[in-house]
């Protein structure tokens, strides 16, 4: 099955479920998805979407519809707690530069804080949830696909270090544990930009957003933070 059809199939039935949650036609439904660019948002998150329960996916749309439209629920894994975000203390040459890193998925967050946890021992495995206000004065750079700009991209901020851009805010796919192979075969100059995109299309990747200045920082609200215990 091609990932497009995998996508269409996915939006439908999450389109389905919320009607018949909530009452709606499918009409009504349809039109709450587009307001909130629902069909987008599960396009940008299929690939890990698709690896979840579909309660995972209901949940994700329950909760885009029930925030205003300007607003984005984040979470941040990590294993350390922490009372405020300090840019300063951020990891260098990441993907989109030194920045602070959350995503719209509260189980990718568990994955990153428990891999930190794992790779130290340290700390413990800590969710943090924000609500970011999106508005016209920041400047917001969004990838919605694995192309050769985005490859550029992390190329440049991984060589370089620090930050390589200008924006405040970046939303877009993350080079993660699966994909970072092909993404220094890139950076080598082993793969020309069209064979490591070719390539890349057969990973499944999740979604991060990255914050880069303070400025970006007085849009991101704190709303709590759990701990994840093992038995």
């Amino acid at each position: 099955m091609s990932i497009q059809s995998d996508v269409e199939m996915l939006s439908i039935q999450a389109l389905e479920n919320y009607a018949k949650l909530h009452g709606l036609s499918e009409k009504e439904a349809s039109d709450l998805f587009y307001q909130h660019q629902v069909f987008e948002k599960i396009i940008l998150q299929h690939e890990y979407l698709h690896q979840l329960d579909f309660s995972e996916t209901a949940k994700y749309v329950e909760e885009i519809i029930g925030t205003k439209l300007s607003d984005l629920i984040l979470y941040h894994g990590s294993n350390i707690a922490f009372d405020e975000i300090d840019l300063s203390k951020s990891l260098n040459r990441r993907d989109f530069g030194r920045g602070f890193y959350c995503t719209v998925l509260e189980s990718q967050a568990k994955d990153w804080a428990h891999r930190l946890y794992i790779r130290s021992f340290l700390g413990g495995e800590y969710i943090y949830q924000y609500i970011f206000h999106q508005a016209d004065d920041l400047k917001i750079k969004r990838f919605t696909a694995l192309n050769s700009e985005w490859l550029d991209f992390i190329k440049k901020n991984r060589v370089k270090g620090g930050i390589q851009h200008t924006y405040d805010v970046v939303i877009g796919p993350v080079a993660d544990d699966s994909t970072m192979e092909t993404i220094q075969l890139y950076i080598s100059g082993i793969l020309r930009p069209n064979e490591a995109v070719d390539r890349l299309r057969y990973h499944k990747v999740n979604n991060q957003v990255s914050f880069h200045t303070p400025k970006a920082l007085k849009h991101l609200t704190f709303e709590a933070c759990k701990e994840v215990k093992h038995d």
